[in-house]
C-alpha cells in the first residue's frame, strides 16, 4: 500500500524544486529549473566597451562604455538600458532614439573590449564576495579562490546557481569533499560562467533559501543578477542592491 505523502521520505532536492510544499519560519524555498548546458547569446554587462558607428551621421560615431548601472550615453538619446541585451537589441533601441532626430539613421554596434568576467561564493568559505574569473575554472577552483571552505562547511552539497535560458535559476549540488580528498579523479569538469554563484551551506542545502534572500544586499552594483522562481506563483527575485 502506497504510503500518503506526508509519510513518505522527501528529499532536499523535492522540497527546493516546488514538489512539495515546504517552509522554513515564514519563508517559502526558492523553486529551481532543471540544469542544462547551453551556450548563451552574448549579452552586455558594465564594462563592456562597444564601438557605435552611424555611418549617416559620422559625427556620433564613438566608442562607449556600459556604466555601472548598466546604461550607455549617447548624443541625441536617452540613456539607453545595455546590460542584460544583445549588441543587436541594443542597437535596434539606439536607432529608435536616433530616429527621433535623424532620417532613417545607419547604426552599427561592434564590441572592443569586454568587462571583468565576475562570479559570486559565499555561505561557509574564508571569505565570502564576488571574484573575477581568471580564466577557465570550476567551482573547487573558485573557493580556493574565496580562501577555501570553513570547517563548518557542509562539502557534499556545494550549491552553483546560474541563469536559464528563459531567466530562470538553475541549480546543480557538486560534492566537492570527494574533489578534495582525491584530486588527480576529480571529474566535476563543467566551467564557471559569468554571473555564477557558488554557495556552501552549513548544515543542509536547503538554507540556500536564505542565502537567496539575503545575497541581495552584499552584491556590488555591477553585479546585477535577475531570476524567475517557481512556474506559477513564484515571483521574480532580482539580486541587486
Amino acid at each position: 500500500m502506497k504510503l500518503p505523502r506526508s509519510a513518505e521520505k522527501i528529499s532536499w532536492f523535492d522540497r527546493l524544486n516546488g514538489n512539495v510544499p515546504h517552509r522554513r519560519g515564514h519563508m517559502m524555498m526558492p523553486q529551481f529549473q532543471q540544469w542544462i548546458e547551453y551556450e548563451p547569446v552574448y549579452t552586455l554587462y558594465p564594462g563592456d566597451q562597444i564601438d557605435i558607428v552611424v555611418s549617416s551621421a559620422p559625427e556620433l560615431s564613438r566608442t562607449l562604455t556600459v556604466g555601472p548601472d548598466g546604461r550607455i550615453l549617447m548624443p541625441m538619446s536617452d540613456p539607453i538600458m545595455a546590460a542584460g541585451k544583445n549588441m543587436i537589441q541594443v542597437q535596434y533601441e539606439l536607432k529608435a532614439q536616433l530616429s527621433k532626430q535623424l532620417r532613417d539613421p545607419t547604426v552599427a554596434i561592434t564590441p572592443r573590449s569586454y568587462g571583468p568576467q565576475q562570479i559570486y561564493v559565499g555561505g561557509e568559505v574564508g571569505q565570502p564576495g564576488t571574484y573575477t574569473l581568471p580564466g577557465p575554472i570550476g567551482a573547487i577552483e573558485a573557493l580556493f579562490m574565496a580562501g577555501g571552505m570553513r570547517d563548518s562547511a557542509k562539502t557534499n552539497q556545494i550549491a552553483v546557481l546560474r541563469r536559464a535560458p528563459n531567466g530562470g535559476m538553475m541549480m546543480r549540488s557538486v560534492n566537492i569533499g570527494h574533489g578534495l580528498n582525491r584530486l588527480p579523479h576529480y571529474n566535476d569538469v563543467i566551467q564557471l560562467r559569468r554571473g555564477d554563484v557558488i554557495f556552501v551551506p552549513k548544515t543542509r542545502l536547503a538554507e540556500i533559501g536564505l542565502f537567496v534572500q539575503s545575497i541581495r544586499g552584499v552584491l556590488p552594483v555591477d553585479f546585477n543578477l535577475s531570476y524567475q522562481f517557481g512556474t506559477q506563483n513564484g515571483g521574480t527575485t532580482v539580486i541587486q542592491p
